[in-house]
Order: structure tokens, then sequence, then C-alpha cells
């Protein structure tokens, strides 16, 4: 297995185009890719479509994927809002790669899961992971994300919704030499490994609780107590200085396997508070509970991000030393990079610092998708990571 990567900050897309790839080929075997992945700033897009099969004729490339994003990440670095080209392509024998296209009207049908095993080209039984590019504008992600979790459970996802407009028509998927919308991807399975991690950039305050009442959104006891109450309490018997933080960036953390003796960071779905109710004491949380679950409150700044970042990668240091990492993608939010920790390529810097200067390339994308626990989730404000290592 091998990759190789190139970033372009060309503004012209032809330039940027042919110095991507005159670095990408000469670092491939036998100059071929069989995977390739392509993001793209909006400032390309109107040259794209006769661009793609150029990019995909150079690789030899079997299978092309990407999109657009209003930052991409390629090399090791990150560009923000400017044009910016990245490729990364790999050489993967004994991989085995299946791409696809889904759309919206696809998902509004009520299909087996036989027949999307067999649309997608893969079982359960092959063990496959998945890469994940929809276009949020085009396709219901969570619905999307439904589908692959019901079709294949514990099987990971990864990846993010194309980002660069606010609007239809803003953005773009790519597949193969063309331009699509819906959503993208591949299945892999095979000989690789692929370690994920998912930073959502938060550390967990106080003590847990258990839900003891609620209905979908809305919480209304914590451990026996009215919700509202209880989080207030909490809050006001914490530090100064995570009081403060926690008036602007508070969030609640939902555990997500509760067979765990002790809870730590990268085991809770991290969701935004909704509201409030004072009167019946009620909170409202952007997820879906049951009573018996186990929650915990979470705060969000630049200073929680790194620490999160960095202990999660920590994580893979010792499986890293024994096998060492090939590429990566990386999929970080919209709300990350420069504008969250005052410099470039943070990051992207923490997965070189613990893999190495492996080749890179990835997106800021409108939402992250990734995996916490054996379930896939989407996310914000997160940075969803995939590192691949040949198989053991």
């Amino acid at each position: 297995m091998q990759f190789a990567s190139a970033l372009s900050r060309e503004v012209q897309t032809e330039a940027a185009v042919a110095e991507v790839l005159d670095q990408v080929m000469t670092r491939l075997p036998e100059q071929q890719a069989h995977l390739s992945f392509v993001f793209a700033s909006p400032h390309h897009l109107k040259a794209f479509p006769r661009l793609l099969h150029t990019i995909q004729e150079r690789c030899a490339s079997h299978t092309l994927i990407g999109c657009t994003g209003g930052g991409v990440i390629g090399d090791r670095h990150e560009v923000e809002n400017k044009p910016a080209l990245a490729v990364m392509a790999g050489y993967l024998p004994g991989v085995n790669i299946s791409a696809f296209h889904i759309e919206q009207p696809d998902l509004e049908e009520e299909w087996s899961e036989a027949y999307w095993q067999n649309r997608l080209g893969v079982t359960l039984d092959d063990e496959p992971t998945f890469l994940l590019l929809p276009d949020p504008f085009m396709i219901d992600p969570q619905k999307l994300l439904n589908m692959f979790n019901s079709t294949y459970p514990q099987r990971p996802v990864l990846g993010g919704l194309a980002s660069g407009g606010q609007s239809q028509n803003s953005c773009a998927l790519f597949l193969n030499g063309e331009v699509v919308h819906g959503a993208v991807g591949v299945a892999l399975t095979g000989n690789f490994v692929l370690q994920t991690v998912v930073s959502q950039g938060c550390k967990p305050i106080a003590q847990p609780f258990v839900i003891t009442r609620c209905e979908e959104q809305v919480i209304y006891e914590l451990s026996g107590r009215a919700a509202l109450p209880t989080v207030r309490e909490t809050l006001s018997a914490l530090p100064s200085a995570e009081q403060e933080l926690a008036r602007t960036a508070l969030l609640m953390g939902r555990v997500i396997d509760e067979y765990k003796d002790e809870f730590s960071r990268g085991d809770f779905l991290i969701r935004t508070f909704l509201g409030a109710d004072p009167e019946s004491g009620a909170i409202a949380v952007g997820d879906t509970f049951r009573p018996g679950q186990t929650v915990q409150l979470h705060v969000r700044d630049a200073t929680t991000a790194r620490e999160d970042l960095h202990a999660l990668m920590d994580t893979l240091s010792p499986t890293l030393a024994a096998q060492p990492a090939r590429g990566a993608l990386l999929f970080s939010c919209n709300g990350r990079g420069a504008h969250l920790y005052g410099e470039p390529d943070y990051d992207s810097g923490v997965v070189t610092a613990t893999t190495g200067a492996i080749p890179m390339a990835g997106f800021f994308c409108n939402g992250e998708i990734g995996p916490i626990g054996t379930s896939n989730f989407l996310h914000g404000f997160t940075a969803s990571i995939g590192i691949f290592q040949d198989k053991p």
C-alpha cells in the first residue's frame, strides 16, 4: 500500500491540476492509482467537469471520488477560503474498491438490506469500511447514515458533508470523470486497516448523570431530580474559569457504550443544548434519549479542542509504532482551523506529529461523519480522521 498527495494554491484550474499531478505521479509505483481523492475549493468548480477526466487518466485511477470544500487540506497543509486543489492517490494492491452514487429519491423507498448490499457491492460478511461524501443540500445525510447503520451494523463510516457555499448547487461531488449530486463514496475491503479518530473538541466537566425521565429530545429528570436545577447547581459548583466557558460553550455528552466501567474522552456523543423550560425544569438537547442513559456536561474551546485531539491521537501511538501509517484523510469542521486555533494547519499538524510526514488530504466540512463506539454519527465542530495502515 502506498499513497502520494499534493496541494496546489494556483488560481487557474489547469495550472493547479498540472501542479498536483506532476507531484503525485512521480511518487506512485508504476505511476498508477487504484483510488484517488480530489478536494477542491469552489473557485475551481466551473472548470472541473472537463478536468476530472484528466486527473483520472493521468493517475490511471480505477476510482476517483471527491468534493468541494470551503477549505482544502492537502500534503499536511490547510488552505481556508482561498483557491486550492488537493489530490491523494493510492496504490492499493489487495484492496477491493466498490464506488457508489446515491441520490435522495433512492432513500425515499423502503429498500431492504439485501437491496443496499447488492447496490453498494459488499455484504456485511465482507467487513467493509466506508468513505462517504454527501452534499447536504441535495440529500438527507442523517437518513443516509441511518441506512448504513442498519444495513452494515458496527462497520465504520468516515467522511464529511461537502461545503463551499450556502445554497443548492453551491457544492459538488466528484465520481470518476463526472460532477454529480447526492452522495458519493467507496466501500473498501481486503488487505488494509483504517484507524479512525473522531475528535469532538470537548472535555467533560463535573460528574455523570443518569437520565431518569425523558421524552425524545426533552430531558425532565437527571438522577431523579429536575434536570434544569440540577444543571444549574452543577455549574455553580465549578471553578470560575469553567463557569465562564460554560456560559458560551456548554454541551451535553451521551455515553455510547454503557457497559464500560469508566467513561472518558471518546466515549461520548456530543450534542448542543436547544433550550430549557424553567417552569417544568426540563432541558432540550439535540439528540434522542431514553431513560437509563448516562450523560455528562461538556465544554468546548480552542484549549479543549487541542487537548482532545492530542489525547485521542496519542492512543494510536502503540499501534502506529508496530504498523506504520501509509496515508491519512482529515475531515475537519468549518468552525475549526485558524478561526478556532488562531494559527494554520493545527489539526493536520497534530496528525503528522503522531503518524509522521505521511500523504494526507481532506477538506473543511459542513458536518463530519465518523464512528463513536460501534455506531456512526453526524458531528459538528469535529475532526474525523482516517489513517491507512497495511493489514498485519
